[in-house]
């Protein structure tokens, strides 16, 4: 009789916990509170260059900027050319003189005296269309200025951009031959599209105050196959339905779209649709945006400029949880901190350790609730100190608490980075620090992973944490038991303990921190203090997780360095390194 074939169960996987999405979280603003609240809660965050920028052309936009037509933006941008002379029909000179004597010296100086900023602000100005010099090559050797103007006219590449367009006239139906146009970096909110040439191919909105898609959908050519609209303000995601059938390339990178399984509902109609940018999104940070935005575009093959894989779709459809698609959580990791210098020695019974601390003024809940009804300027308040003569202040704890190592006194190897100060404990912070494990000083410190770990309900919150600088710092702590001295039965209700932590911070280091990209799990930071700066080095792909580094003496073999001999762990470096990673949860695709 045969042996029978064990059946073989399917393990049973363990529910995902997740906390409870409400209206105490932090999408919820109460009616009560009080005005001005997002602008209290974005004060004194420390913004990228870039969304600086960002912030500052919406202010201008709106200002209510004056209003300017595509035929105004168009001159504006022909009169700083070099095609302005050989377009003026008043000009005094010809067309030779102004093609051997005014444009090369013009583009001499450019390239010989120019700085970096003036050569891209020539190159804006100059970049109206393609080959520039061979089109007015063309009607120098006719000597025909009006050849120029109807050339100019049959150009197939028109950029007006960073013109400060309010309004696109029909000043554009006189371009017949277009395919590809480029109106990025101007102030246009609505677009008539009937203006447009049937022929365009390439329609480029980047960098606009574009609120909604259905706005320009109606009546765009039936052949469009690439639209840009990154970098604008859309928030509502009607109108993706509408879009042409051609459509190939769809550019909303950077807009305020919540919304993520709405917005597929619209994208799925676009038959055509391969290559598709969503990322800087409230809704690229869902911990399933990948997974679901995958497996409802089904002929997607770019996803955020990245490539979609075999094996980034799934066989199996596993279905989504709604949570899913509006959290997730944020991962701060300290990889490793080598070569802190080795802090002095200590009294017995002093506590030392290092640890890694950093303040995310957005994501801070504490901070959120405080500031709907009270002020920046309250987040940081003092008890007011005892009314009796035994109380010391923070200034004079110093000089109470008997240590090998006084305050101010350099460690052996002559650094005075641990120049001590006391924590003081009438500080009452209405915000959070968030920070990582405690640890024992050694040549390569590892921490727990991931030191800091924050559920993240507030997509838009999440969002522009990663438009940041983040502030970190390496602390080291110095703690030692409080002993009260025996005093008048009286006066013993009296006395408060002595602040018994000290602290130093060792380092100061910011991240620019740039967008979540959906295919890495994280963005990963290096800072050494030979760099010379507090801005630490982005480390691009590259995984700074992998990095094995050892602290046995390396071992050279006669002829033959450590490379020729194949090991993969490294020697530590001798100054102060740093290494950690930012990212968010996201369902495996």
């Amino acid at each position: 009789m045969p042996p029978k074939v064990k059946e073989s169960s399917k393990k049973i996987l363990p529910p995902i916990t997740r906390p409870e999405i409400s209206n105490t979280s932090l999408n919820y603003v109460p009616n009560d509170a009080i005005e001005g609240y997002q602008e209290r809660l974005e004060t004194g965050v420390d913004w990228t260059i870039e969304e600086q920028a960002v912030r500052h052309r919406k202010k201008c936009f709106y200002h209510h900027l004056p209003e300017v037509t595509f035929s105004e933006a168009l001159n504006a941008k022909i009169s700083k050319s070099v095609l302005s002379g050989f377009l003026n029909n008043n000009s005094k000179i010809s067309l030779s003189d102004q093609w051997e004597l005014i444009l090369p010296t013009t583009l001499w100086d450019i390239e010989k005296f120019a700085n970096e900023e003036s050569k891209i602000c020539f190159h804006n100005a100059n970049c109206i269309t393609d080959d520039v010099i061979n089109l007015i090559n063309k009607s120098v050797r006719k000597n025909d200025r009006n050849m120029l103007l109807r050339d100019f006219k049959d150009v197939t590449v028109l950029r007006v951009n960073d013109s400060q367009m309010t309004t696109l006239d029909k000043g554009i139906t006189g371009f017949r031959k277009l395919v590809r146009v480029n109106l990025c970096g101007n102030f246009l909110n609505e677009i008539d599209s009937t203006f447009i040439p049937r022929g365009l191919r390439v329609l480029e909105l980047q960098n606009n105050m574009i609120e909604n898609v259905e706005t320009i959908a109606t009546n765009l050519p039936s052949g469009l196959l690439y639209l840009g609209l990154a970098k604008n303000i859309l928030g509502g995601i009607n109108g993706l339905n509408t879009l042409p059938d051609s459509i190939t390339v769809l550019d909303l990178s950077d807009n305020d779209i919540c919304d993520l399984e709405s917005a597929l509902n619209g994208l799925a109609q676009l038959p055509s649709l391969v290559s598709l940018q969503l990322a800087g999104n409230p809704c690229s940070v869902c911990a399933a945006y990948a997974r679901t935005t995958i497996s409802k575009l089904s002929n997607l093959q770019w996803l955020d400029l990245r490539e979609i894989l075999h094996t980034d779709r799934s066989e199996e459809n596993s279905e989504t949880h709604p949570d899913d698609l509006r959290s997730t959580y944020f991962n701060f990791t300290v990889f490793r901190i080598i070569s802190a210098p080795q802090p002095p020695k200590v009294d017995k019974g002093a506590i030392t350790s290092f640890h890694v601390e950093l303040e995310l003024p957005l994501l801070d809940s504490d901070r959120r609730r405080f500031l709907m009804f009270r002020n920046n300027d309250s987040l940081i308040e003092m008890l007011p100190p005892p009314e009796d003569d035994i109380y010391l202040e923070p200034s004079k704890i110093s000089s109470t608490i008997k240590s090998k190592t006084a305050i101010g006194e350099t460690s052996s190897n002559g650094s005075d980075l641990y120049r001590l100060s006391a924590v003081n404990s009438r500080e009452i912070r209405h915000f959070t620090t968030f920070q990582s494990n405690k640890v024992q000083w050694n040549k390569i410190m590892s921490f727990q992973e991931p030191a800091v770990r924050i559920f993240c309900p507030n997509l838009v919150a999440l969002r522009d944490t990663f438009r940041t600088v983040v502030t970190i710092r390496l602390i080291y702590t110095m703690s030692i038991p409080s002993k009260q001295s025996k005093v008048d039965k009286k006066s013993a209700h009296l006395i408060r303990p002595l602040p018994n932590e000290q602290r130093a911070t060792i380092a100061t280091i910011k991240c620019t921190l740039k967008r979540p990209d959906w295919s890495q799990p994280a963005q990963h930071f290096h800072w050494d203090d030979s760099l010379g700066t507090v801005d630490a080095i982005h480390w691009g792909d590259g995984d700074l997780s992998t990095v094995q580094y050892t602290q046995a003496p390396a071992k050279v073999t006669k002829g033959k360095t450590d490379a020729d001999q194949g090991s993969s762990r490294q020697q530590p470096p001798e100054n102060l390194t740093c290494h950690f990673g930012f990212g968010i949860d996201t369902l495996s695709v």
